[in-house]
């Protein structure tokens, strides 16, 4: 093994089928480099400025975040069953760039595998000019080696 293996690497999680070759490449990138793996989530109830209506919020939160511990229980374990030793997660709310800016910061964690947003097939939540600023503000924060993962049946993710 070579100094520059990661020693701690966060897989960032959709929560979408999109997501499941980011937790895929993240499982395999940790039991390469026998790294700590955490797993992160945010929880997102007011996105794009529009809160939910008719249910009081911290309610809705509190349900998104039992079903986000769920969630990333069982990657937990699947991560265990394929032989990573150290793995977690972390549940956060608020807005997903500002948390995932923070978490990568104080965590000092030296990859971040990350997929590239989608809101269905094909198509990017986040235009490329955004995403990659977004990218580069993560470089400036935490200065994560970056593993981007890119929708099933695009070319392999790369290590930037």
């Amino acid at each position: 093994m070579t100094e520059d293996r990661p020693r701690h690497i966060i897989c960032a999680v959709r929560g979408s089928p999109q997501s499941r070759a980011t937790v895929t490449r993240a499982i395999e990138l940790a039991l390469v480099s026998q790294a700590r793996l955490t797993f992160f989530y945010v929880v997102d109830a007011e996105f794009k400025g529009r809160a939910t209506v008719g249910v009081a919020l911290s309610r809705v939160y509190r349900e998104l975040v039992q079903m986000a511990e769920f969630s990333m229980l069982i990657l937990c374990d699947r991560a265990e069953r394929k032989g990573v030793r150290e793995v977690d997660y972390r549940i956060r709310e608020g807005n997903v760039r500002k948390q995932l800016l923070k978490l990568a910061s104080e965590t000092g964690a030296d990859t971040l595998v990350m997929g590239w947003p989608v809101r269905g097939p094909g198509r990017p939540t986040f235009k490329r000019e955004k995403f990659e600023s977004f990218v580069e503000e993560l470089r400036e924060v935490a200065n994560p080696r970056l593993v981007l993962v890119p929708p099933p049946g695009e070319q392999q993710g790369a290590a930037l």
